[in-house]
C-alpha cells in the first residue's frame, strides 16, 4: 500500500514540479511596450472566479480564471489560431514559461498552484503584464485589482 501512495503521490507531484521549472522565455523590456487598451471584468461563480479582458471592440482577449476545488489560476489566451506548448508570462520583476494546453475551443490555457509566485508578480506588476507563446502573439494588459481578486479568491 505504501508503494501505491508514494506512486500516486509522485504522479501528482511531478506535473506541478515541471511548472516550476519551466524554462524562461526570451526577455522583453515590459515597460516600453504598451497595454491593450480596454477593460477587465470581473465575476465569481460557483467554485471560482474569473477577471476577463476586453479589447476597445469589446472581443475577450486574456482570462485569469480560479478553480477553488485544485486552487489553481488558469491564464486563458482565447482566439489562439494553433497549438502552444507554453504560454509565456512577462511582468516587471518576473519571466517565466508555463507549460500550457490547446483546447479545441481555441484557447490556449495554462495553470498555477494558487501560491505561485507568479501570480503576486502579476498581481504587482508595475502598470502591466504581458503574455505570449508559439500561435499566441505578445499581449500586454493592465495589471488591475481585479486580477488581484481573483488569485486572492483562489487563495482563501
Amino acid at each position: 500500500m505504501t508503494k501505491t501512495v508514494f506512486t500516486a503521490a509522485a504522479a501528482i507531484a511531478l506535473p506541478l514540479a515541471t511548472f516550476a521549472h519551466a524554462q524562461a522565455p526570451a526577455a522583453i523590456d515590459l515597460e516600453t511596450v504598451a497595454p491593450l487598451p480596454g477593460t477587465w471584468a470581473y465575476r465569481a461563480y460557483a467554485g471560482g472566479s474569473e477577471a476577463a479582458f476586453f479589447d476597445a471592440a469589446r472581443a475577450r482577449r486574456t482570462v485569469v480564471r480560479c478553480n477553488r476545488t485544485v486552487r489553481t489560476v488558469s491564464l486563458i489566451r482565447p482566439g489562439v489560431a494553433a497549438a502552444a506548448p507554453t504560454l509565456s508570462v512577462w511582468t516587471t520583476t518576473s519571466t517565466r514559461s508555463i507549460p500550457a494546453r490547446f483546447q479545441a475551443t481555441g484557447e490556449l490555457s495554462a495553470d498555477l498552484r494558487a501560491t505561485d509566485p507568479l501570480l503576486d508578480a502579476i498581481a504587482f506588476s508595475r502598470g502591466r503584464f504581458a503574455t505570449g507563446g508559439a500561435g499566441a502573439a505578445l499581449l500586454a494588459v493592465p495589471a488591475t485589482p481585479e486580477v488581484e481578486k481573483v488569485i486572492e479568491d483562489c487563495r482563501t
